[in-house]
């Protein structure tokens, strides 16, 4: 049965599709709801990439895809589940060490790491990045912090650089983390829909001698098409504290956890 909150917030949608914006008090007014009611509706639009916050108000997000979660456009998985997004990037950031030589991959969930190194009081630090989302965020970085960009054929829908001249860059540079997410994380390991990125995954995760996985609850219990490792080659997990029950026991058997 469907729930009133879900009706309303389908047809939120359906006015932000045709007006573009909404404040909260229409919001409120329309639908003859309280405030934080309409707040609760526009999180969860938002934690869904169908919205975004404004000022006063929620607008629509676009999304150009085929409707599955894992092929969404870029912008559209930036916003989604974005505050787990954040508060696993803060927790990341601990792990990150002055002279470091991290590697930061095209996800939207390590795009919110690099912006939280870029307002922190760590020292020395190089980044190497295949993410043309996180080299445009490196004008913000502190001047003492190295950004190295790899190139290769650029892939649109993952904002990112993949290919053979991506893998033969990396095998150039010493790498002492890498931050890393996946469409999907099981038992059997982590996955991907895009065969180009999970054989850029595996050839990155070989060359680093600490891997580390950012993945939020959504991503557990799910596979895809493509695998890209076995959990054994992941050093450490960090997620929040909404992680399925099950996810946590073969998790916790196998790796370090971070909630």
């Amino acid at each position: 049965m469907t729930k009133p909150s879900q009706v309303r917030q389908k047809e939120i949608l359906d006015l932000l599709q045709d007006s573009h914006h909404c404040t909260i008090t229409q919001l409120c007014d329309r639908f003859s709801v309280s405030i934080p009611t309409v707040h609760r509706d526009i999180d969860e639009l938002v934690s869904n990439g169908k919205a975004e916050k404004i000022h006063g108000g929620v607008q629509y997000l676009p999304v150009h895809d085929n409707g599955s979660s894992g092929n969404a456009s870029f912008q559209v998985r930036v916003n989604r589940q974005k505050q787990a997004k954040r508060e696993i990037a803060h927790k990341a950031l601990s792990l990150i060490e002055e002279d470091d030589v991290i590697f930061m991959d095209s996800s939207t969930t390590v795009l919110h790491l690099a912006r939280e190194l870029a307002n922190s009081k760590i020292g020395r630090v190089t980044v190497i990045t295949n993410s043309c989302s996180v080299a445009n965020e490196f004008h913000t970085f502190p001047q003492h912090m190295t950004l190295i960009s790899v190139g290769g054929a650029y892939n649109a829908q993952l904002h990112s650089f993949l290919g053979s001249i991506t893998q033969q860059t990396l095998d150039q540079l010493p790498i002492t983390k890498a931050f890393v997410s996946a469409v999907g994380v099981s038992e059997n390991g982590l996955y991907t829909f895009h065969e180009p990125h999970a054989d850029f995954l595996k050839h990155l995760l070989s060359r680093s001698s600490n891997n580390i996985l950012l993945a939020d609850a959504s991503k557990f219990n799910r596979q895809a098409v493509f695998h890209i490792c076995d959990l054994n080659q992941i050093n450490t997990i960090v997620s929040d504290r909404k992680i399925p029950k099950e996810a946590i026991k073969y998790l916790k058997t196998k790796k370090s956890v971070i909630l």
